[in-house]
């Protein structure tokens, strides 16, 4: 086991999230807590007690409730007019991107690693409401990227992200590097709902400052930038391919996935 490590969580009130992550905590602890009883956290902007309760029941021994602050940075008056209330989506006549969904993506962007809650984690895996570890996994991988010296981990990385959510970034990030440096495409982005991330060093300089100067700009609240494609671009221009792992686990995300 690695000291100072944790399993995070950000949860909602939507009873499909709450179903889908008691079976995902079913999954995770049949399949890795049992033999690696790291603590559980789960984000949240406010729960009923109800709900609380009701994921207490399906939570390892070894847990914790952390109410994180969504609040909009002090931004000028331009950046604030410019901000949608809701961002349209162009998959359904009807979808967007809620203000919600954007202080998420700032949240895992690079806020979580101001947040004093987190002040001495050492290893955080992040994983999402429907990230199902669907059989054994038979090592401990935070002691795997901590005997590796490994910065960041995934389980994918791949050309997804939508033209129409990363409008500007690519002017942003030909700014922001050095101008040899030769820039992935701007669409691509790791498999984020799951991350096992050297927590400490990205509380430190040089990625906490990219986040920042992104911060600034607003534009993840304006244009949708996401934390997958920001968190691509920060981890492929600072760290070497030695200190990036793709995992292959026994591992489904997305949908529902009743445990047996």
């Amino acid at each position: 086991m690695v000291p100072n490590s944790c399993i995070f969580y950000l949860v909602n009130e939507q009873e499909i999230h709450v179903k889908r992550l008691e079976d995902s905590l079913q999954c995770l602890k049949d399949n890795f807590l049992q033999q690696y009883p790291y603590p559980v956290v789960f984000g949240h902007e406010g729960l009923a007690d109800i709900t609380i309760d009701r994921i207490r029941a399906s939570a390892p021994e070894n847990h914790y409730f952390h109410k994180v602050d969504f609040t909009l940075p002090k931004y000028s008056e331009d950046i604030i007019e410019k901000i949608p209330e809701k961002f349209k989506g162009e998959w359904d006549e009807n979808a967007f991107f809620s203000m919600g969904y954007r202080h998420m993506c700032r949240y895992f962007s690079g806020a979580i690693y101001k947040d004093k809650f987190f002040e001495n984690v050492e290893y955080m895996l992040r994983i999402d409401c429907d990230s199902y570890f669907i059989d054994k996994v038979d090592y401990d991988i935070f002691k795997y990227v901590a005997d590796n010296n490994i910065i960041y981990s995934s389980v994918a990385e791949r050309e997804n992200e939508a033209d129409y959510v990363i409008v500007g970034l690519k002017q942003f990030l030909e700014k922001y590097f050095d101008d040899n440096y030769e820039m992935p495409s701007v669409n691509k982005t790791f498999d984020t709902h799951f991350e096992l991330v050297n927590f400490k060093w990205f509380k430190e300089e040089p990625y906490i400052n990219y986040f920042n100067e992104i911060d600034k700009t607003g534009s993840i609240f304006i244009n949708r930038w996401g934390d997958a494609p920001l968190k691509y671009q920060g981890v492929k221009y600072m760290l070497s391919e030695d200190k990036i792992h793709m995992f292959n686990l026994p591992y489904k995300h997305g949908g529902d996935y009743h445990a047996v």
